[in-house]
């Protein structure tokens, strides 16, 4: 996700979904021998120790937010934002009372009880944070946290983050358990997401409409259309959140994390983040410097604000590319033999649904719904591939079944409802970057031709951020100026997060060290490379980071 979103894609939909696919189908929990067998930490309510006198109060940074250097301004920035708009009715979200000040939140009872839909020992607790950290005597939200110890838990807790943003991080805790000998995993539901207090919108009937819109518009009429489904899709998401719509950035998000790692008796923050965690994680060094433990940053997003970044749009078309190449000279693909037919024929095929969507039962697939089914298994590494040649396939002959359930895995649609994603991930991806204005839309959306010219005219463009009703964050320039070595990790041919990215974190942040995994898919630390594991594994252990330039293949 880029810092100035130009919003070139439609999808309302999940950074990390690929990733969340992975760590069920990719065979990535090794885990490693245990010493010890696996004790639980304490069970039961837990009251943390006051902050040590002259010390600072978790997640109130060393230097207040204000005062951080930030990225160069955008002229007219949100100029189209809807941030007048008056809600109708009473939002469904609902907050909690207020703790009272910063030293109760740090002392509040954590009462920590096995998880009922755990089979590994995982415990659960929920904590509160203020709806508005400048403001604690306000209104509190509810975070849901998850811990799996492992061996005699003697390195701490070790928190991960799935990315998103919108997505939440329970599932990935107990995905990832055991990995780390020693270190209890620990995976939690940012605010706005999964079972913590999250953001509501439409219901099922009023999101279908939007998801349906065409998002590659033709004409001044359709342009209208995805306008206004862009103004009420914005509109539906205040009416039902209210204010926390307010206070979902990554800024909040960082500071809650540091009172998780206050109430878990972490001195210092260890953490794994892939994708938008990426920007987690560096925000966090940002803001606590001063805790920092060891920091993995995999798959990372753009944290430089510049206009030269590359569009997530053209991380999926190389991923197609790679895909088509592999199909061209594979006996497991029947798409064909020449990589310029193939790619000829994917681009036909999606262009055709624009004037003839395929039937699917009730439904339709359409133009940006299909390229959006393709890009789900473009998270993947070429594990995938085959699956990938078999259901476009089945689009070739009119079978749109496979793809239009590919496209509601990555927007969050379940049978009756959507699913949470589908909602926090605009809302925190809109409340942490600015947009250009609806003008620059259409602009900004064929400027991507080029580069991504099979993906991006057919997963569209949106309206989304344009008309938003909150304001975005202040646009800090992360340079975690202070903190001890944090490893960056990027993939030569990451579909959804560009590995310029991760080459120009590593740049950024003052003490970025840049690990490569020269290969496909979204994610490496997640995966099961090898080279990969040794390096990450000493990094974890021992704070041994990699040396500058190291590549795995």
């Amino acid at each position: 996700m880029s810092r100035t979103v130009k919003l070139t894609q439609v999808i309302l939909a999940v950074i990390a979904v690929g990733l969340v696919v992975a760590l069920f189908t990719g065979g990535l929990v090794r885990g490693q021998s245990r010493d010890e067998p696996a004790s639980p930490s304490t069970t039961g309510p837990v009251t943390p120790s006051a902050p040590a006198d002259g010390a600072r109060m978790p997640g109130v940074p060393e230097v207040p937010v204000a005062d951080h250097a930030l990225l160069p301004a955008e002229d007219d920035a949100n100029a189209d934002r809807q941030l007048d708009y008056t809600p109708s009715g009473e939002p469904s979200v609902e907050f909690e009372d207020s703790l009272g000040d910063l030293t109760s939140y740090a002392t509040q009872v954590v009462d920590w009880e096995a998880c009922q839909d755990s089979d590994i020992g995982a415990q659960c607790a929920t904590i509160l944070a203020p709806l508005d950290w400048e403001d604690p005597s306000g209104p509190a939200v509810e975070i849901a946290v998850r811990r799996v110890p492992d061996g005699d838990s003697s390195r701490g807790p070790l928190f991960v983050n799935p990315g998103g943003p919108g997505y939440g991080g329970q599932s990935m805790a107990e995905n990832l358990a055991g990995r780390w000998q020693n270190y209890d995993t620990v995976g939690w539901d940012p605010r706005g997401t999964g079972e913590s207090t999250h953001v509501v919108c439409g219901d099922l009937e009023q999101t279908d409409a939007i998801m349906n819109l065409d998002a590659s518009p033709d004409d001044d009429a359709e342009i209208k259309a995805l306008k206004n489904g862009g103004k009420d899709f914005a509109e539906q998401c205040r009416d039902a959140s209210g204010d926390l719509l307010d206070h979902i950035t990554t800024v909040d998000v960082a500071r809650d994390l540091d009172l998780l790692r206050h109430l878990l008796g972490a001195e210092k923050l260890n953490y794994v983040g892939v994708s938008y965690g990426t920007f987690v994680g560096a925000t966090y060094a940002e803001l606590f410097p001063d805790t920092v433990g060891r920091l993995v940053l995999d798959a990372a997003v753009d944290i430089t604000g510049s206009d030269d970044a590359p569009a997530q749009v053209e991380g999926f078309e190389l991923a197609l590319t790679n895909f088509t190449a592999w199909c061209a000279h594979s006996d497991l693909c029947d798409l064909g033999d020449d990589q310029d037919a193939i790619n000829d024929r994917i681009a036909g095929f999606l262009a055709g649904l624009d004037e003839q969507p395929l039937t699917v039962g009730d439904r339709k697939l359409t133009q940006s719904l299909a390229a959006t089914g393709i890009a789900l298994f473009l998270y993947e590494d070429d594990t995938a591939y085959r699956t990938l040649a078999e259901v476009i396939a089945q689009g070739f002959t009119g079978d749109g079944t496979n793809l239009l359930w590919a496209a509601d895995v990555m927007n969050g649609r379940g049978d009756d409802t959507y699913e949470t994603i589908a909602f926090a991930f605009p809302a925190m991806a809109c409340a942490d970057a600015q947009d250009d204005g609806a003008d620059a839309v259409m602009g900004d959306w064929k400027d991507t031709f080029k580069k991504a010219p099979i993906m991006a005219p057919n997963m569209g463009t949106s309206y989304t951020c344009q008309f938003w009703t909150a304001d975005s964050a202040p646009q800090l320039k992360l340079t975690a100026k202070g903190a001890p070595t944090i490893l960056v990790v990027g993939t030569t041919g990451d579909s959804a997060t560009p590995y310029e990215q991760a080459q120009t974190m590593a740049e950024q942040l003052d003490s970025g060290v840049l690990l490569t995994l020269d290969g496909a898919g979204h994610g490496a630390v997640t995966g099961d490379n090898s080279c990969i594991a040794e390096h990450v594994d000493a990094y974890l252990y021992d704070g041994a980071a990699p040396d500058e330039g190291t590549v795995c293949r």
